[in-house]
């Protein structure tokens, strides 16, 4: 099975630079970019509760707990993740969303309805 066969989702080892690039091409700002990515907050990657939709996740970037000298840079976030809280811009946008859970809420929705209504297809299910 390939993991993105119409090949619409980046690199999970892009740095910022390219991230925004790729993102900017596809007709989405830093702000959206940093917005979507806080969907991270869901799975096992280490940002709180698996199974919650918060802005944990963008509180734990902002500690950067892979500096840590105890080895967690393979168990928090995808090289992608930890390479946000290095540009400026992101970080602008990370911390905002870190502080107000509402604001990251209301630009999460609006930026993933964009997504969605730039195409994406759905299987039928079976």
């Amino acid at each position: 099975m390939v993991p993105d066969p119409e090949g619409k989702l980046p690199e999970e080892s892009l740095d910022a630079t390219s991230l925004k690039q790729c993102f900017e091409r596809k007709g989405f700002s830093t702000q959206e970019l940093v917005a979507l990515s806080g969907a991270h907050t869901l799975g096992s990657k280490g940002f709180g509760n698996p199974t919650v939709f918060d802005n944990e996740y963008f509180k734990i970037l902002m500690e950067k707990p892979w500096l840590s000298s105890g080895g967690m840079t393979s168990m928090v976030g995808l090289p992608s993740d930890r390479a946000l809280v290095e540009d400026d811009e992101c970080v602008g946008w990370i911390s905002k969303y870190a502080e107000d859970q509402s604001l990251f809420f209301d630009d999460f929705k609006n930026a993933y309805t964009k997504l969605v209504d730039t195409g994406a297809t759905w299987k039928k299910a079976l």
